[in-house]
């Protein structure tokens, strides 16, 4: 069976197996293959099978994805390749193999380079951390003249009494 094996930045080592053909990989309670690492986003990729590979997406994730440190939207894992998610270093090991020995990272190329589908993200919902459009000094701005419109009528009501 199919499975990655990671290494946090803090040192903390597992693998977790491809259970289905299609699975999520996050930090998010409802992914499949739940990484708990900061660096990690909510709902980071994917993993699926397709045409007999394995393909990873990239799911607009913050830290991003990167294949021998070269970020990429999606590619296909060979056994034995090494890929980062966010700072979480990760090893495939494929179907194939019951036993494992590290061989040496190898390069990505223009094939097993894909171009990303980014419609794949609608099928885990909409993202848990949602970022402002950046209203809040402007809020506070207006609240502040307002503070200071009462506060200059109130003044001049004082004056002319």
């Amino acid at each position: 069976m199919a499975k990655i094996q990671y290494t946090t930045p803090a040192g903390v080592s597992a693998e977790a197996e491809f259970l289905a053909e299609r699975m999520s990989i996050g930090r998010a309670a409802d992914n499949h293959l739940i990484i708990a690492d900061e660096s990690i986003s909510s709902h980071h990729g994917e993993i699926a099978l397709a045409e007999g590979s394995w393909v990873i997406t990239d799911l607009g994730s913050t830290n991003g994805t990167k294949m021998n440190g070269v970020r990429v939207e999606r590619a296909v894992l060979v056994h034995g390749g090494h890929f980062t998610l966010g700072h979480v270093e990760c090893l495939f090991v494929g179907d194939e193999a019951e036993t494992f020995s590290a061989p040496p990272p190898r390069q990505a190329t223009e094939s097993s380079l894909l171009p990303i589908d980014k419609e794949c993200r609608l099928a885990f919902g909409p993202k848990t951390q949602t970022r402002g459009r950046g209203t809040g000094p402007i809020l506070f701005l207006g609240i502040l003249a307002l503070l200071v419109c009462a506060y200059a009528a109130f003044t001049f009501t004082q004056l002319g009494s």
